[in-house]
Parts: structure tokens; sequence; C-alpha cells
């Protein structure tokens, strides 16, 4: 279970992005991403964010059992909570972002506008825009991940009026590459990692 699987281990302001590399009774092995592990101790309690595709985000609760040069084992698990896919980690930010506007039921030439991204996950976004969009509109933009710009297709798929004038509109991605999901878990779960750290030191 969650074999490959991103996940996030924190204990206190200590924070490790990784995946799961195996789950076996009970315990957990958890790679890094990139580079070492370090900041983590034989006996540590540990928080884990897994962000898994079948399941959703699942959050366990255990101490590091073995940190090793390359891999945490973190054992005596207990499940704290399951959030559905739908409703897997996102992260409120801002960031403008230009796209290209076409829509879903016509062929006229696309607009460009630019837009200011207030959440984003792996499966979809919030944006705040002047732009008048339209349900099922589609967006074509690149986002500014950690490792590389990701290119993303976003569909309308609600929308709301805000007092400052602007409105807000939900958006899902659509036909998302496996490699492109990964970069957006990936960006996720170091954006939230940063902000956890910095709400802790504030």
């Amino acid at each position: 279970m969650h074999e490959l699987a991103r996940c996030a281990v924190t204990a206190g302001v200590r924070s490790l992005d990784g995946y799961v590399a195996a789950f076996e009774e009970g315990t957990m092995t958890i790679a890094p991403e990139r580079g070492g592990v370090s900041g983590f101790q034989d006996g540590d309690d540990v928080q884990v964010l897994v962000l898994d595709e079948v399941r959703g985000e699942v959050r366990y609760e255990g101490w590091v059992a073995k940190a090793g040069p390359t891999a945490l084992e973190v054992t005596d698990l207990e499940l704290t909570s399951t959030l559905q896919k739908r409703q897997v980690a996102r992260v409120s930010i801002t960031q403008m972002c230009t796209g290209v506007v076409g829509s879903a039921v016509d062929d006229e030439e696309p607009p460009t506008i630019t837009f200011v991204v207030l959440d984003i996950g792996a499966h979809g976004m919030r944006i705040a825009t002047t732009a008048r969009l339209m349900l099922m509109d589609r967006i074509s933009f690149e986002f500014p991940a950690r490792d590389r710009d990701v290119p993303l297709v976003a569909e309308v798929v609600r929308s709301q009026r805000t007092p400052s004038g602007s409105t807000q509109y939900g958006c899902q991605f659509v036909g998302l590459r496996e490699s492109d999901s990964d970069a957006m878990f990936r960006y996720v779960l170091h954006a939230q990692g940063v902000q956890r750290r910095t709400r802790l030191q504030s």
C-alpha cells in the first residue's frame, strides 16, 4: 500500500519531502525526494502525510525506528485522517500567470489573459481575474513549479464574483500527464512545508 506515493514527514520544525519506498507490517520506509536524510533521529515522534492516487490524502502518526543515510523507517503508524482524492492537498499561494483561453464549445481566436492563482493542487486550482470566463473555457498556461515550468490546461467548472470587482474561478486540470501531476504534487508538498515552517517560526 502507498508504494511510490509522494509523502512528507514532519517533526516539529523539521520536514522531509519524499516518497514511500515500502510499507510492510506497520513500518513505512520513506526515501527523500533528492539528497539524503538529515535532521531526524531514531525515536523521533513524526507525522506522515501521504498523497495516494487511490486513497487520497492519508495522515499517520508514528516514530522513527531508523534514520539511515538514504531513508527513514517509521513504525507503529496510526492512521489519523483520510481525505478523498477530490480533496487532496491544495496550497494557498499568490502566483501571477498568463495563459491562452480556448473554449471547449467554439473555435474563436483564443485571447490571452492574466490571472492570479489563489490556491493550487495536483488536480485543480482557484484563480482571480478581471477577464470574463465561461464555464467549460480552458486556460492553457505554464505554472512555475519547483524544478520546471509545468504545462497545464485548466477547465473552468465554477465562478464567484468578489466585492473588489474581480471574479474567482474554480478550475480542474484536464489531460494532465502523470509526470506533470507528480511535479504538482512535489510543488504542493514543498510549498506546504515552507508555509508550515514559516508559521512555526513566527
